[in-house]
């Protein structure tokens, strides 16, 4: 009966070993499959890291240009603010005044209907970089 186990054991046995070249060679396929996704994965690391940075440079540079511009309209509302009491105090009369005071006011509506405009178009140009970052960022706009 033990010679009986041996010969149960004994195709296994030649069959592991047989196997065992089988299973040098699946590891060895398997090695090279994970070196090349390991490759593919670290260029699409790379190429997202890039698409990220590109991404962060040009949104910082219109968040730039929009404060910039605001700034500036800040600016000179601020200035034609502190520009009324003295056009008020140059005024002689009541007329002179309330003509003063209208083309003030026609001053600071134009500026308002110029930063508007500003609003929308800066509005544009940022939602416009968010898409083209984003799509650029996206694996399949990836290059």
């Amino acid at each position: 009966m033990p010679q009986d186990d041996l010969r149960a054991e004994s195709p296994r046995s030649e069959q592991q070993r047989g196997g065992g070249k089988r299973s040098e060679q699946m590891r060895g396929e398997n090695a090279a499959a994970a070196e090349m996704f390991s490759g593919q994965f670290s260029d699409l690391g790379k190429r997202s890291i890039n698409a990220g940075l590109r991404m962060q440079t040009e949104m910082f540079e219109a968040l730039h240009a929009l404060s910039r511009d605001w700034v500036s309209c800040t600016t000179s509302e601020a200035e034609l603010a502190l520009n009324l009491p003295n056009r008020l105090a140059g005024a002689r009369s009541i007329p002179q005044a309330i003509t003063a005071y209208q083309g003030w006011l026609s001053e600071l509506l134009t500026m308002c209907g110029e930063d508007t405009r500003l609003l929308m178009a800066d509005g544009q140009r940022f939602m416009t970089s968010g898409v083209r970052c984003l799509s650029s960022a996206s694996p399949s706009g990836a290059n």
